[in-house]
């Protein structure tokens, strides 16, 4: 039932997309407006909010970005700063993006609208640098009839294909290489490698000792400032979503063995606090089954970069976020309790094993011995992780497009 409903959404999208693509391409454009999305168009997040804060902290004036959301509050929320924000469904929303030369996204065409951007270059600024290979090649191939309908609404109906843009933003040069394959059927010319730029991911600029966390932007300081100074450690975890097994957190939670109450005894001890950063999708399934324990913390905030910066140990599993963390050279734990089943299930850009970064667990018991002895000044990997670092070496500056 599920799957129908969702063919059904498609072919609506695709129905209803395909006279709005054709009137956006041939809509005139101003070559000093541009809109920025992110997160499906839910929250200010990820790489483009970075690249729109840089952008409006510095005196320029040759182009006018505009955020564009499907969230009213974080449109209110820009605005009362006295920035650029429309209401995507707005008629003025609808205007602007028509006009606008540039869009840029983080994630996909949904950042903003697909069928609206159609005349609009498209910079994919990208929302990571994956451990587990994607797009084409990896979540999906042009083999069997669904491939083959994936194919030609890649090549011909290209506002409908999620991953379709002009310019992709790459961390390094490996990242770059990776990317070839999976952005194969993004680009409206046949130049990918020519397509792909290599440029600093602008959510790292928050690991700069001189990017200020300000209030106005970034409501969570307070608390983060707050929890520093009531904590000696904060160790964050970050699973990524089990999308392909369709499971939550709380499965997660549940198929790890993860004892909340354990754990909560255990950063009680050590005067740390476990903070839990989910998903955006899986949001707000936590809350309920984690308020009676004072030191675990379930993050409330969509963007997991300021966080992040406050961190003492993070520990996740298999999302890319850790590339970033390497950054800072903080420690790092897997906690990987389906790694044979997750495995099987995708294919890694990587020898995720070989990676030699941080110790891989497969259980929350072993997990807990390593943080005891991290929290214990024993992080056998501090060495390790600068060769690594130096090994992908990351570009660290960048150029607006």
């Amino acid at each position: 039932m599920r799957r129908i409903l969702e063919g059904l959404k498609t072919i609506i999208k695709i129905g209803i997309g395909f006279p709005v693509y054709y009137i956006s391409i041939f809509f005139p454009k101003r070559k000093d407006l541009a809109v920025i999305g992110s997160s499906l168009g839910r929250h200010f997040a990820d790489n483009s909010k970075y690249y729109y804060i840089d952008y409006y902290s510095k005196e320029r004036n040759d182009l006018n970005l505009v955020w564009v959301s499907k969230n009213r509050n974080v449109v209110k929320e820009l605005n009362s700063k006295g920035l650029p924000a429309e209401f995507l469904y707005s008629y003025i929303g609808i205007y602007i993006t028509l006009r606008a030369s540039k869009a840029y996204i983080s994630h996909q065409l949904g950042d903003i609208n697909g069928a609206l951007i159609g005349g609009s270059k498209i910079i994919q600024l990208w929302h990571g640098m994956p451990l587990r290979k994607i797009g084409y090649g990896g979540d999906w191939t042009d083999k069997g009839l669904s491939g083959k309908i994936k194919l030609f609404i890649s090549k011909w109906l290209p506002y409908a294909y999620y991953m379709k843009c002009d310019v992709l933003m790459a961390p390094c040069k490996k990242a770059k290489d990776n990317y070839v394959e999976p952005f194969s059927k993004s680009f409206r010319n046949n130049k990918i490698k020519d397509n792909i730029v290599l440029s600093q991911q602008p959510r790292t600029f928050c690991f700069d000792d001189t990017f200020k966390l300000y209030k106005n932007f970034f409501p969570e300081a307070e608390m983060l400032l707050e929890l520093r100074n009531t904590y000696k450690n904060i160790i964050s975890w970050l699973p990524t979503q089990r999308k392909q097994f369709n499971k939550t957190i709380i499965d997660i939670i549940k198929d790890s063995g993860l004892d909340l109450e354990k754990m909560n005894a255990f950063c009680k001890n050590s005067n740390s606090l476990f903070v839990i950063k989910v998903h955006f999708l899986d949001f707000n399934l936590l809350n309920d089954i984690t308020q009676e324990f004072k030191n675990i913390l379930i993050y409330p905030y969509s963007d997991p970069y300021p966080l992040l910066k406050f961190t003492n140990v993070l520990i996740t599993d298999y999302s890319s976020v850790f590339f970033d963390f390497l950054l800072l050279n903080r420690p790092i734990i897997f906690m990987c309790h389906d790694l044979e089943e997750y495995a099987d299930k995708v294919e890694f850009y990587y020898d995720f094993e070989g990676l030699d970064i941080g110790t891989i667990c497969k259980s929350w018991k072993n997990t807990l011995k390593v943080m005891s002895n991290i929290l214990e000044n024993k992080d056998d990997f501090v060495e390790k992780r600068k060769q690594k670092l130096k090994m992908f070496n990351f570009v660290l500056n960048y150029d607006p497009v």
